[in-house]
């Protein structure tokens, strides 16, 4: 039993090399009902968890994502630093979609500098710092399978943005042309009303932002307590 891991991730490695992803449900089933995946030597462990979590990217689970590459991270070897950024290479976007930023000495010490743009424009609200980011790089996170999910993370970037014209306007009812001339000030490439009012409608959706638009008034009128929650971003 405790070589099963070993082999799995090699099938795993071939499974992943070859695209062909579904065919790893067939192997995480009768590992994971008799638990031997925790069973084994730690390097088999780690390397098992790696896999998954990308796995778990591909799938849309985020949090079992992060869950099982910060395990794959936090149990690698200390010397292994190759390895260590090849999962940062995909634990950073997952944790990025979840509010969650590295530090500048992280991305220094693993030589991550293709993240710093995206990071930046995210932190700032920079729309136009984060798409220059994701397009000088584009190629090299196709190459990784991680660029759709970057490209979801434009979803904060906006969030912080609409946060920085809230600051700027400093009350609850903004009018959504006074939405758009903000954003021409603030560099993001021209966008009309309907464009402004269906993304903050994704947001408030999917609780990024707590409000509601008046499509008659064109208004958003945001919540008085908490607008702008770190929770939905950052869950604990």
């Amino acid at each position: 039993k405790v070589g099963v891991l070993y082999i799995v991730n090699w099938l795993f490695a071939m499974y992943f090399r070859l695209n062909t992803l579904r065919l790893c449900k067939n192997l995480l089933r009768p590992v994971e009902s008799r638990q031997l995946h925790q069973k084994g030597t730690m390097g088999d462990m780690v390397t098992y968890r790696y896999y998954v979590g990308r796995l778990n990217m591909f799938e849309d689970k985020f949090a079992a994502a992060e869950e099982n590459l910060q395990f794959a991270l936090t149990h690698c070897h200390v010397n292994a630093k190759a390895n260590k950024k090849r999962i940062l290479n995909y634990l950073i976007p997952v944790k990025l979609l979840r509010g969650r930023l590295p530090t500048e000495q992280l991305l220094q010490k693993y030589s991550l500098t293709e993240f710093k743009p995206i990071i930046q424009g995210i932190q700032n609200g920079d729309l136009r710092t984060f798409n220059d980011g994701l397009t000088r790089n584009q190629d090299l996170f196709i190459r990784r399978g991680t660029y759709l999910l970057l490209e979801k993370c434009k979803t904060v970037c906006y969030r912080n943005l609409f946060k920085r014209i809230y600051l700027i306007f400093g009350k609850p009812q903004i009018h959504l042309d006074h939405v758009v001339r903000s954003l021409d000030w603030l560099g993001v490439k021209r966008m009309d009303l309907d464009e402004v009012e269906c993304i903050l409608a994704n947001l408030i959706f999917s609780g990024k932002v707590r409000g509601y638009i008046s499509h008659e008034k064109r208004i958003l009128v945001l919540s008085k307590k908490d607008p702008f929650p770190t929770s939905v971003i950052i869950p604990k």
